[in-house]
């Protein structure tokens, strides 16, 4: 019933905007031409100001092109597979990782930059709130040295985070970011992705958030979560036609012929959080805690070839906080930790792709004594029909520790992946 619900709310919610994108331009017509006249507008009209495909989605612009709008759908669909030493314990699972819709517009010729992302996957929300929303910014686009976004949006803190799930080079990411990165918040930071004008070898983000996570407000203690993240690109920064941000894609699609380098670092602090992960995870009953972050990450490409290494450290306050909860006195752990995991890929000719990767959990100090040395070791094989937006994926990966769900396991996971 629930799954019904939500695919009608999806499929009008398509169609409604599907309709307007479509109606855009021919409404800027001019009503009073002779039926011949207006016949051969439109037809111009829909040739030069509204196209579809693979990878562009719906896209219209208005006749004087000072707006525009794009509507683009993404469904990943995975089987996984895992193997423990007694058989009974294995399991066989096919899901819908991912189904995504996302809407882009862009307002006085992209003085304002509007997106919306939807997530309809079970896996798309959290499972104490069944809240579809996942992306509502807004930018102000106005300046190369000083952009301002603000709404809910991912926070920019971990380069492998900040990537889109859709432009990895494995199934997912690394369990060692899923368990140090900050996810989604509500509220607004200030950047340039190229500062000076220096072909994009600088770039910067500096913001404040509620510090809860996705659309969450805690009203007995709130707290803020602030955050400051710097890129340096000594080469220039990585860009191709129609991706300003190619540091966000891990494959080295364009072959550069000169190495590529980006070498970033991030710092946060997240006062009075009430969630085991800072702004995600487990929320807390009764205790707070103050979260301390960094991260140093390093990323190369460079003729096929594509390299990443990235650090993450979080550390709480204290270790546990006790209060007396139906006359029993109960304790409530943070979580704090430091990990790394280096990552490398090579894109053949034949749009295959084979990358390996190596991570390492450790917790710090006084912390929930549930959390232990962890470690994933595993590779990937892809293959790209239409770079990100048409690719089969298939990878196996080895974890110990607590960190993945599937504790102990060898996994073995195939994907497919459509991106219109």
């Amino acid at each position: 019933m629930l799954q019904n619900h939500w695919f009608c709310y999806y499929l009008k919610f398509f169609v409604g905007f599907f309709s307007l994108a479509l109606l855009l331009p021919l409404s800027a017509q001019n009503t009073g031409d002779p039926p011949q006249q207006t016949a051969e507008k439109k037809t111009e009209t829909q040739g030069s100001k509204f196209k579809t495909g693979l990878g562009q989605g719906i896209q219209a612009e208005t006749e004087d092109g000072k707006h525009n709008i794009q509507i683009r759908f993404r469904a990943q669909m995975q089987g996984n597979q895992t193997f423990q030493l007694d058989p009974s314990e294995s399991t066989t699972n096919f899901l819908v990782r991912r189904t995504r819709l996302a809407l882009k517009s862009g307002l006085y010729n992209d003085t304002w930059l509007f997106k919306l992302q939807l997530g309809f996957a079970e896996r798309d929300m959290e499972g104490d709130r069944r809240n579809v929303v996942r992306d509502a910014s807004v930018t102000y686009n106005q300046y190369r040295d000083f952009k301002i976004s603000f709404g809910q949006m991912k926070v920019p803190f971990s380069r492998q985070r900040l990537n889109s799930s859709g432009a990895l080079q494995t199934v997912d990411r690394s369990t060692i970011g899923t368990e140090l990165n900050l996810d989604r918040d509500v509220g607004a930071y200030i950047f340039s992705e190229d500062f000076l004008g220096q072909k994009r070898k600088f770039a910067y983000y500096i913001g404040v958030f509620g510090g809860q996570g996705r659309n969450r407000v805690d009203q007995n203690t709130p707290g803020v979560l602030t955050v400051g993240r710097f890129i340096y690109s000594p080469f220039g920064g990585m860009s191709k036609s129609g991706m300003d941000n190619d540091w966000l894609n891990e494959v080295d699609f364009v072959r550069y012929k000169e190495p590529k380098l980006a070498i970033g670092a991030s710092g946060a602090f997240n006062k009075n959080s009430n969630r085991a992960l800072s702004t995600n995870g487990t929320q807390y009953t009764f205790a707070r805690f103050d979260y301390s972050h960094a991260t140093g990450d390093i990323y190369l490409k460079w003729l096929g070839f594509s390299f990443q290494y990235e650090w993450l450290w979080r550390r709480a306050n204290t270790g546990y906080s006790e209060a007396t909860v139906n006359n029993v006195l109960t304790r409530e752990y943070s979580r704090s930790g430091q990990g790394y995991f280096v990552q490398l890929g090579y894109l053949f000719e034949a749009n295959y792709e084979i990358c390996l990767r190596y991570g390492e959990f450790r917790p710090l100090g006084e912390t929930d004594p549930s959390l232990r040395y962890s470690r994933e070791v595993g590779g990937a094989v892809s293959y790209y029909f239409a770079e990100h937006n048409l690719k089969l994926q298939t990878d196996y990966f080895y974890y110990t520790g607590n960190l993945s769900a599937a504790e102990g396991d060898h996994v073995a996971r195939i994907q497919m992946q459509v991106f219109y």
